[in-house]
C-alpha cells in the first residue's frame, strides 16, 4: 500500500503533497509525526496495489505513535481466530 497525503503547515502555508511507501504502520506512524510536529493535515488516503483508494479520517491523526495500538490489536485479532478456529 502507498499514502498520499497533503499538509499544511501551523502558519497556514497551503498544503504540499506527500508519498510515503512502507508497512503500513510505519507509513501511519510517519503522518502521525508530521501532525506532531504542528503540521495540519488536509487530507490522506491509502492506495492499495490493485489501485483501490481508502480515504482515512483525519482527526483519527493526533501525533500519537500508533504502533503499539496496531499490533495490540492484531495480537487481539489473532487471538480470537484461535479461539474460534479451536471451537470448531
Amino acid at each position: 500500500m502507498t499514502l498520499y497525503f497533503s499538509l499544511g503547515a501551523s502558519d497556514g502555508s497551503p498544503a504540499s503533497p506527500c508519498v510515503c511507501c512502507a508497512e503500513l504502520e510505519i507509513q501511519l506512524d510517519v503522518l502521525n509525526s508530521f501532525v506532531a510536529l504542528g503540521n495540519v493535515l488536509v487530507s490522506a488516503y491509502l492506495v492499495d496495489d490493485e489501485g483501490n483508494r481508502i480515504d482515512l479520517p483525519i482527526e483519527a491523526f493526533d501525533g500519537s505513535p500508533i504502533v503499539g495500538q496496531l499490533l495490540n490489536l492484531t495480537q487481539e485479532y489473532q487471538q480470537l481466530l484461535g479461539v474460534c478456529h479451536g471451537s470448531r
